[in-house]
């Protein structure tokens, strides 16, 4: 098979990468692990305030609706329940539905495989019970189960706060939020203020000790400045944030350069959103870390810079484009948080001098 552009990742950046493509006439595949498109968007709830200007504030799945009613007119090529499995020294892309391997033949190829979340390890927290909270989310509004009774969130982001409302809301009481920090790390303060108000306790400068039950978490031993006590928790999340997947980028070897606001270990990309490979563009949160707004605004930004390399849009009216988009993109960042904006431009500027090549990053 060959195809103009190959999508991997169809959450918010690979839809938004491929309205601009395939709206501008080049053949699109677009290739992911899920039956389904709208990647995590489709469970979340929230509200999503940090978006483009040309988007209201909607919640996470409107906005997924939105993304693949904007492609629905074009005559994408949707390949899901699909992975990437390799690359061929021809120049060719393995490609498997875990039944079948075929090759896929592209000319540029933009990657928005997305993020995992990052475990927070603690003595028993492997028992059944303990998961992170966006499989908690996934639990509430995908599989629509409730996750338990009593819980405790480890953790104090605006993702967390967003998870402690919703199990709320389904009627598990949120026994206490649990922060490290010495306060609250969520930058959206109404949905702090939300949490005290139903009366969900946040202990910051604390610690979990350990887990504690017999083949199940049963309670959470807490420890708070120079008090320790015990909670009795059947559920309890983890928040210990999102660090892009790499596994592609280890493949094609592309370098590194770590930005700890963006995730960690990050491929280096110049402004055009373009690897060291050069027909490897990336997006999304394969590109840091960032908020929903930001992912759509870096797969508009790859999208865009693939038609000018194919040349389905001008020089000119590209730089246009993207001169508005980059002002975009630091508009939503810089109101959500500026370290973030700063880490990305760092990133970029650092795009000759690599801190990782020609390695695997373990």
């Amino acid at each position: 098979m060959e195809t103009d552009v190959l999508i991997i990742g169809a959450g918010p950046a690979g839809l938004a990468a491929a309205f601009e493509t395939a709206s501008r006439g080049l053949d699109v595949t677009v290739i992911d692990e899920s039956l389904s498109l709208g990647g995590q968007l489709i469970q979340q709830t929230q509200n999503l305030s940090s978006l483009p200007s040309d988007l209201s504030p909607m919640r996470g799945f409107e906005l997924a609706a939105h993304l693949i009613k904007q492609i629905e007119e074009y005559d994408i090529r949707y390949l899901l329940g699909h992975r990437v499995i390799g690359f061929y020294q021809d120049g060719t892309i393995g490609i498997t539905d875990e039944v079948d391997v075929f090759p896929v033949k592209t000319k540029k190829m933009i990657v928005a495989t997305g993020a995992a979340e990052n475990a927070v390890a603690f003595p028993k927290w492997t028992l059944p019970g303990v998961l992170t909270i966006g499989a908690a989310q996934t639990l509430i509004n995908r599989d629509f189960v409730k996750p338990g009774n009593d819980a405790v969130i480890v953790g104090s982001s605006d993702f967390a706060m967003d998870v402690a409302l919703q199990l709320s809301e389904v009627g598990v009481q949120v026994k206490g939020i649990v922060e490290k920090s010495t306060g609250v790390l969520s930058r959206n303060t109404e949905k702090v203020k939300q949490v005290n108000k139903i009366g969900i306790p946040i202990y910051v400068d604390s610690s979990i000790v350990e887990a504690r039950g017999m083949g199940a978490v049963e309670e959470i031993v807490i420890k708070q400045e120079d008090r320790v006590f015990t909670e009795k928790a059947d559920l309890v999340c983890i928040d210990g944030g999102r660090s892009p997947i790499l596994d592609i980028f280890y493949q094609l070897g592309t370098s590194f350069g770590f930005q700890k606001e963006l995730g960690g270990w990050v491929p280096q990309y110049n402004k055009d959103f373009q690897t060291d490979c050069k027909d490897v563009f990336l997006a999304g949160n394969a590109a840091g870390v960032s908020t929903q707004g930001a992912l759509v605004l870096t797969g508009r930004l790859a999208g865009m810079n693939v038609c000018e390399a194919l040349g389905a849009v001008s020089k000119e009216t590209a730089a246009v484009e993207k001169k508005g988009l980059w002002k975009e993109l630091e508009i939503v960042e810089t109101k959500y948080n500026l370290d973030i904006w700063h880490a990305r431009n760092r990133h970029v500027d650092n795009f000759t001098h690599p801190v990782l090549k020609d390695q695997f990053i373990s």
